[in-house]
């Protein structure tokens, strides 16, 4: 007897651990079990378990000692209600001499064998479900003593954990199916995303889900399952430069190792047949509320239509500034040539030295057109040697304070006599200086200084241009260096710039590998730095 106790209580038991669920066919050959055992704890002639919901009919009947000649679980079931609504709590069962004498002595159908004497216990678990456990004996049989009650007061702790295990199974099916039903529709919206879209799970390091896109840009079947390694043998990672990747600098594998969140960037993606193609790549881990990294979504972006579009644009650009360049040139020579040769009158000089520097202006921004057009096409090439700061200083200051902006005005220069040669371009460096010169006179009043800065223990020279103008709103410090960027029109300055100038600058001292800023000055005005390192292997 005592083995067929344990027997069910290990049935249960086996399935106690985290995480394990337990299917409805072992909680219902429990709950079958449960009047076996009670009739032969009790010697019961009848025994039953009935299960209902919170609310309405009994779903289900578990017997032992009815006829085996009827299909009970098609017949009305016992409700909870009269005796059966009575039934005690665990620790207090309603013991009965005769049945018949309770006032509440209905609710059994008519099919129920006849009874007298009733012994009965209720169990509810916490979702509502309920349990009606009864023995009942014939008309002429003992009634149920004391050890009787004990007895089901065990057999009620094993009612109690079917109710809870199928509670618990019933949780775990609606989430299985809650998760299933998410995935189902995160497959749908990667399926219909124009980026490649790859879910990794971090302790199997197998895809849980991958786009239509992602496939295709990896050039490879790939689909939940998938093992990460398969594609890692498939496709390597390339930065800009050409450099292959090792898997430590991956966006994926650095979310996956340490939670890292990668901003996007931009890599060469080699596939299986060789193909290179650029992309753009973000990655971020997906953890629990504990912190734990549980899986990581990397993103791609094909960037091939961006790129031709670039190359496109950019041949347009330097086919229609070679174009303008040549009747900018005749226009600026027919006015020399006017004003040399002829007379003219006050009125028309004055229109020809106007036309003169629109001329200029033009062939201004026709150059910063071509230059961009060359810096995003990488044709623009470079001739570093070795050269001095001060003299390209010197004729920097020249040039701008011969420009119209440069009358009266000064330009104070402060250079280090020891200031060290450098390895450089020194007509790009000096652009960078006609560029930032001529910023500051055109934009704003007085003085202008330029300070060259050298430190003994240091391999980088650093130019800077002050001015006592306005400053720049610090929000804006990056956002001037990009392309068509301009700040509001000075009132003193007759039209706008182009807006490529001080992206020039960033890519002339970017490809020295140099850096650029500007901050704002303590008293007024900004001062605009660059530092190009000096020796050959930095340059």
């Amino acid at each position: 007897m005592q083995s067929d106790v344990e027997n069910t209580r290990n049935e249960f038991g086996e399935t106690e651990t985290p995480g394990s669920a337990v299917g409805p066919r072992a909680v219902d050959h429990a709950l079958a079990e449960l009047p076996r055992l009670a009739r032969e704890l009790t010697g019961a002639d009848y025994a039953a378990v009935t299960v209902q919901q919170s609310a309405g009919d009994p779903v289900q009947i578990y017997h032992a000692g009815f006829s085996d000649d009827v299909n009970w679980r098609a017949q009305e079931l016992p409700k909870g209600v009269g005796v059966l609504g009575r039934l005690g709590e665990a620790d207090s069962p309603l013991r009965l001499a005769d049945i018949s004498s309770h006032p509440d002595s209905f609710g059994f159908p008519e099919w129920h064998p006849e009874m007298k004497a009733l012994l009965g216990v209720g169990v509810v678990n916490s979702s509502g479900m309920k349990a009606n456990l009864y023995l009942a004996n014939s008309p002429g049989k003992p009634e149920f003593t004391i050890e009787d009650e004990y007895q089901l007061i065990q057999l009620t702790n094993f009612a109690q954990l079917a109710l809870d295990f199928a509670r618990s199974y019933d949780l775990e099916r609606e989430s299985r199916i809650a998760a299933e039903s998410a995935e189902s529709r995160l497959q749908a919206v990667m399926d219909g995303s124009m980026i490649g879209i790859v879910v990794v799970d971090a302790a199997s390091r197998a895809l849980r889900g991958a786009s239509e896109e992602a496939s295709r840009l990896l050039d490879s079947e790939i689909t939940r399952g998938t093992s990460l390694a398969d594609i890692d043998r498939k496709v390597d990672f390339f930065d800009l430069n050409g450099r292959l990747l090792g898997n430590w600098e991956l966006p994926l594998e650095r979310a996956l190792a340490t939670g890292a969140t990668t901003q996007p960037s931009e890599f060469l993606l080699q596939r299986a047949d060789g193909s290179r193609i650029p992309i753009l790549v973000a990655s971020a881990p997906i953890t629990t509320p504990d912190g734990t990294i549980e899986s990581a979504v990397l993103v791609l972006q094909d960037l091939s239509q961006v790129y031709e579009a670039e190359d496109a644009k950019n041949e347009f650009l330097s086919m229609v500034t070679h174009d303008l360049r040549s009747p900018l040139a005749t226009i600026k020579g027919i006015v020399r040539a006017m004003n040399i040769e002829r007379e003219l009158s006050e009125e028309l000089s004055a229109d020809l030295g106007s036309i003169d520097e629109e001329v200029d202006h033009m062939t201004g921004l026709v150059s910063n057109l071509l230059d961009m057009s060359r810096i995003e096409s990488g044709t623009r090439g470079s001739d570093h040697e070795m050269c001095h700061m001060a003299d390209i200083l010197h004729d920097a200051v020249r040039r701008t304070s011969a420009s119209r902006f440069g009358s009266n005005r000064r330009i104070n220069v402060d250079i280090p006599t020891d200031l060290p040669e450098m390895y450089a371009d020194p007509v790009q460096l000096g652009r960078v200086l006609d560029n930032l010169l001529g910023n500051a006179m055109k934009y704003t009043t007085g003085d202008v200084r330029v300070a060259c800065i050298y430190g003994a223990d240091g391999d980088l020279i650093r130019t800077e241009v002050i001015d006592i103008g306005e400053g720049i709103p610090e929000p804006m410090h990056n956002e001037i260096f990009e392309k068509f960027f301009r700040l509001s029109a000075d009132k003193r300055v007759e039209r706008e710039g182009s807006g490529l100038g001080l992206a020039i600058c960033k890519s002339i001292v970017g490809a020295h590998g140099g850096d650029i800023g500007v901050v704002n000055n303590h008293g007024s005005g900004s001062t605009f730095w660059f530092e190009i390192p000096r020796d050959r292997e930095q340059a």
